[in-house]
C-alpha cells in the first residue's frame, strides 16, 4: 500500500517497513497506516509499506530528499515496545553484519552506501525509527502487547519528526538542531494486565 498525499511530487516518504502476518514484524506497517491516516491531504509527504530490505529498499529512496524508515527493531538490549530514534550511523552500530558478500545479503547500510559510491540521488536526511520486538515468527496479524502499546508512541514521534505534532505528551521532542537525538530512546508505556 502506498498513499501519497504529496502536491507537486513532494520530497518526503515515510517507509513503514515489516511483514504484517508475522506478529510484530509488521509493527513498521502498523506505524505507516497510522501517519497516513494522520496527515492532512496536500501534506506534501509519501508514505508506503514495504517488505524488502538491502538493495531493494536504497532503491525505493532515491530521489527523495528525507526518508524516515520505521521497522522492528531485534536487539535484546531493551525491552519490548521500546521506541528509538536513529540516524545511519546509529544504525550502523546495530547492524548485524556490516559486510555481505553477495547482493541478496546486503544491509541497508551496505546498499547505502553503495549507492552513494555509484552517485544515485539517495536522502541527505534519513531517519529510522526502530521498535524493539519480541515475536517475529508466529503467523498473527496481532502485535504482542508492548509492541502494540508501542504504535501510538512511535506514530506520534514520527508526526514530531514531520513537523506534524510538537511535544505530543509521552513522547519527547524530536532533539533536532540540538545534538541530542542520539540520546532520545522513547519507551512506550507498559500494558495493562487487561491489554495482554
Amino acid at each position: 500500500m502506498s498513499r501519497d498525499t504529496t502536491r507537486n511530487g513532494g520530497r518526503t516518504l515515510v517507509l513503514g517497513l515489516g511483514n504484517p502476518i508475522l506478529t510484530d514484524d509488521g509493527v513498521g506497517v502498523l506505524v505507516a497506516r497510522a501517519v497516513a491516516d494522520a496527515l492532512p491531504p496536500g501534506a506534501g509527504i509519501e508514505v508506503s509499506e514495504v517488505s524488502i530490505g538491502g538493495l531493494r529498499l536504497m532503491e525505493r529512496m532515491i530521489g527523495y530528499e528525507r526518508v524516515i524508515l520505521v521497522d522492528a527493531l531485534v536487539t535484546g538490549a531493551c525491552a519490548p515496545g521500546t521506541v528509538r530514534r536513529m540516524d545511519l550511523d546509529e544504525l550502523r552500530a546495530v547492524s548485524v553484519t556490516q559486510h555481505s558478500a553477495s547482493a541478496h545479503d546486503a544491509t541497508l547500510v551496505t546498499a547505502l552506501d553503495t549507492g552513494r559510491r555509484l552517485g544515485l540521488s539517495l536522502p541527505s536526511d534519513l531517519v529510522i525509527f526502530g521498535i524493539e520486538v519480541q515475536n517475529t515468527i508466529d503467523f498473527s496479524e496481532r502485535p504482542t502487547g508492548p509492541v502494540a502499546a508501542a504504535v501510538p508512541r512511535a506514530t506520534a514521534a514520527v508526526l514530531v519528526e514531520l513537523g506534524y505534532r510538537s511535544d505530543p505528551e509521552g513522547v519527547p521532542a524530536s532533539g533536532r538542531g540540538n545534538g541530542s537525538d542520539s540520546e532520545m530512546p522513547w519507551r512506550a508505556r507498559e500494558p495493562r494486565r487487561d491489554e495482554g
